[in-house]
């Protein structure tokens, strides 16, 4: 059995994400592009603050659609527009014409394409100046990424299943060294055995440092409900394990942690708690619903659940039953408890008469920092005990927390461990 730890990445999607950078809570960041682009100099400020190691994850494949990289008026987000121009430098490709399969012209174009997607990671931080403090003479360490990532498209057909490989092997060539894999497969593909076998066929295995899969709206709800997908996942995990390369999951989860056992050597997730199975399709923002993550029962529940829950319980039982995270602990530590601060919330009113509650911008920050906490406990259970002893003891304390009701997702994720 593998006790190998669970290598913890944390993505950068937006700015305010680079608040939450910090070593000793996380393994490693891993950037999207598309938020280099937008703040080039907070980025290279934070990593340049933190001894983490860092990855650039090139997000290609948001040039597959145009909803991606355009705005509501149909033009292209300026970050894109930058991002493109850096991809397709000495190309004919005009990249934000239209969709990324009808706006490459031929193979050499796609192989240039690759390797500037490469240089794109090696040195657009290594662009960004350092601001020099006379007084102190160590600047910062040089932003060099941990790892190259191929770039990689969604893998909707056979068409992308032959351009990822192209991508794959030029990539191998211009870095001149092992590099990281991205496989980012649909559920329709997913649910069907053959295309399964037809996209692993295509995934090559010479120059490959790890393989990260991606599998877009697959919720945890969906994992422990629909057993066919679940034994889906694990077959690519297994698959790809086998060929004796790590694996991780680019939006991971719990129940991928807990796959660390059958092949999952690294978990990446973003800050955001609330679980919708990272889809490919651009989301559109709003305002936040008043949800917290409650490690008790390993999801998230509606700020009055979460108050029903832990709001009798001292300190002790709390850090028992609910959470045990630093800032939890610390709340109480500091005469406060850390529901009052979590479950804060403010009423926003709307044109037409109607409003709604959403959590106040310091309950986000705070759940934020909880979550995150929260985490990175999860991370290193599975990396120090068997997953089925984790889930085990995960299911005495929902049942202690919340009663039965809240065990049966975690005796399902067990049951199928053990089936597996």
């Amino acid at each position: 059995m593998n006790r190998t730890p669970l290598h913890h990445m944390v993505r950068i999607r937006r700015t305010d994400d680079l608040t939450f950078v910090r070593a000793g809570i996380m393994d490693e960041i891993i950037v999207n592009a598309n938020q280099l682009e937008n703040s080039p100099d907070s980025t290279a400020t934070a990593l340049r603050q933190t001894t983490l190691p860092f990855t650039v994850d090139p997000v290609l494949y948001r040039f597959q659609l145009p909803q991606w990289w355009r705005n509501e008026k149909g033009k292209s987000k300026r970050n894109y527009a930058r991002l493109g121009a850096a991809y397709v430098k000495d190309t004919n490709i005009q990249i934000t014409a239209g969709p990324l399969v009808e706006t490459v012209p031929n193979d050499d174009e796609w192989c240039i394409l690759a390797a500037n997607v490469l240089g794109y990671q090696r040195s657009r931080l290594l662009q960004m100046p350092t601001q020099l403090d006379l007084l102190n003479e160590d600047h910062g360490r040089e932003l060099h990424p941990v790892r190259l990532v191929a770039p990689a498209l969604v893998a909707v057909s056979a068409t992308e299943d032959r351009i990822n490989r192209l991508l794959v092997e030029a990539s191998a060539g211009a870095a001149a060294a092992p590099i990281a894999v991205p496989m980012i497969v649909p559920l329709d593909r997913l649910q069907d055995a053959r295309e399964r076998d037809r996209v692993l066929a295509t995934v090559p295995t010479d120059g490959i440092s790890s393989y990260f899969l991606w599998t877009p709206g697959v919720t945890e709800e969906l994992l422990l409900s629909d057993r066919e997908i679940f034994d889906a996942v694990l077959c690519l995990i297994g698959t790809l394990a086998d060929r004796g390369i790590p694996v991780g999951h680019l939006h991971g989860n719990y129940v991928i942690a807990a796959l660390h056992d059958l092949g999952v050597s690294a978990v990446v997730h973003h800050l955001g708690w609330i679980d919708k199975g990272e889809p490919v399709e651009q989301q559109r923002g709003g305002l936040r619903s008043c949800q917290t993550y409650v490690p008790g029962v390993r999801h998230c529940v509606r700020f009055e659940q979460a108050n029903s829950l832990g709001r009798t319980l001292d300190a002790d039982a709390y850090a028992e039953r609910y959470c045990e995270c630093a800032f939890c602990a610390g709340s109480f530590s500091a005469g406060e408890h850390p529901l009052d601060l979590l479950l804060e919330d403010q009423y926003v009113p709307f044109e037409d008469g109607r409003g709604r509650r959403t959590p106040t911008g310091r309950a986000v920050a705070l759940n934020t920092w909880h979550y995150l906490l929260s985490r990175r406990l999860e991370m290193q259970a599975f990396s120090n005990l068997p997953a089925v002893d984790v889930i085990d003891r995960d299911m005495e304390r929902a049942a202690a927390l919340a009663g039965s009701r809240d065990t049966s997702r975690l005796r399902r994720l067990a049951t199928q461990l053990h089936s597996a």
